[in-house]
């Protein structure tokens, strides 16, 4: 059955990249093991958002060993997608592992940052959706609190899919994107921003003071913004404005 569902989706894919003129979106990919052997892998919820959307999704490997070739491929695409996934390795900001760390991937993570940091260079726009935000924030000199339960006890829960309010800021990018002050979304994380990195700002938050979102400060990127929901998920209005406003500076 999976692989009969594998072949219907890369058969739809290739048709719709066939005519689809829109941009092309790098994703970055997850490591797994199957059968003993490594495989890259990504919820094909994104690329199918990206088609959805009319972009054209094309998948960067975990390959931090050949960081030149993620940053050819990153040089090739008009945009880029950190997806949602793992816990990113403390020592980034300069912290020991909680017990309550979720299991990480150095290789995928050191993947990601070279896939960043090339994005960033280049002036490609980025995206950033659950862990994504949170790996935008570690790259630019932030931190996270590693398990909100423990560390940040008077928030809410934003686990499990619960649903709770979000406040945009006004005068923020995403503000200007959204065209509304407030709205609900549902969680599905245990980390959150706790230091803001460099040249980013908080551009929404929930009512307990969970950072929700984070965009670029300095006026300088083309696009740079990360959202804590999963908005790959939703086919709601909001997260088409944030595709489509995505998209419109992925040229």
């Amino acid at each position: 059955m999976i692989y009969y569902r594998a072949v219907a989706f890369i058969r739809g894919f290739c048709l719709d990249t066939m005519t689809n003129t829109g941009p092309v979106i790098g994703i970055t990919t997850d490591i797994k093991d199957v059968d003993g052997e490594e495989s890259f892998s990504m919820d094909t919820v994104y690329a199918r958002a990206v088609l959805s959307y009319g972009g054209v999704p094309l998948l960067i490997p975990s390959t931090p060993d050949h960081a030149h070739a993620i940053r050819r491929v990153v040089s090739m695409v008009d945009g880029l997608l950190l997806p949602g996934g793992r816990d990113i390795d403390p020592s980034y900001y300069g912290e020991e592992p909680h017990a309550n760390l979720a299991p990480i991937d150095p290789k995928r993570t050191e993947a990601e940052m070279i896939a960043l940091g090339a994005a960033l260079e280049w002036g490609k726009p980025v995206l950033g959706i659950c862990n994504g935000l949170q790996l935008i924030n570690v790259f630019l000199g932030g931190s996270l609190y590693q398990d909100m339960p423990s560390q940040l006890p008077a928030a809410g829960e934003h686990r499990g899919g619960v649903a709770h309010e979000v406040v945009v800021k006004p005068g923020t990018d995403l503000r200007g994107i959204l065209m509304v002050e407030r709205f609900s979304v549902k969680s599905h994380h245990h980390q959150s921003v706790k230091a803001v990195g460099r040249g980013l700002r908080v551009s929404a938050a929930s009512p307990d003071g969970v950072v929700e979102a984070i965009e670029d400060a300095t006026g300088e990127r083309s696009f740079l913004l990360g959202v804590q929901w999963h908005s790959e998920r939703d086919s709601s209005e909001l997260s088409k404005r944030i595709f489509e406003s995505f998209f419109k500076r992925c040229v």
